[in-house]
């Protein structure tokens, strides 16, 4: 018979989700832009040049999702969309100038909230914290 899980451990897992959003979204307003554009952001300063489904896929989000936050990083002028040269069904995200001094912004402000998030924690138990998250994000997404 398999372990019992116990209430409190989901308890503690959805109260971390709700404090770390809260404390994200603290930090992307110091920048002035969402949680998920700056997520959407990261993710295309890191590969230029992904599809939004692509994008989708790395951030484990909806395409519908993607597709209305690229819509508002464009018109803010941080990313262009343009059909792929070999392959005109393809439309791939590339950042602008604006965007990569946007994307330097968001990686201070997400260093400053990295470092309130392990304070006295070792480099050893981080790096523990950090395997068993995406263990756990693993098992989450094997059963969707």
């Amino acid at each position: 018979m398999a372990d019992r899980v116990d209430v409190n451990d989901w308890q503690l897992l959805a109260q971390f989700s709700q404090i770390f959003r809260s404390v994200s979204d603290v930090f992307t307003d110091q920048v002035d832009i969402s949680r998920g554009q700056a997520m959407v952001l990261c993710v295309v300063a890191k590969e230029n040049g992904l599809t939004q489904s692509e994008i989708a896929e790395r951030l484990s989000v909806q395409g519908a999702t993607v597709t209305n936050m690229l819509q508002r990083l464009e018109e803010a002028g941080l990313v262009v969309r343009r059909r792929d040269e070999e392959d005109n069904r393809l439309v791939r995200v590339y950042l602008t100038e604006t965007g990569r001094d946007k994307e330097i912004s968001i990686n201070t402000q997400f260093g400053d909230m990295q470092e309130l998030l392990f304070k006295g924690i070792s480099r050893e138990e981080r790096a523990l914290l950090l395997r068993w998250l995406g263990q756990i994000i693993e098992n989450i997404t094997e059963k969707s």
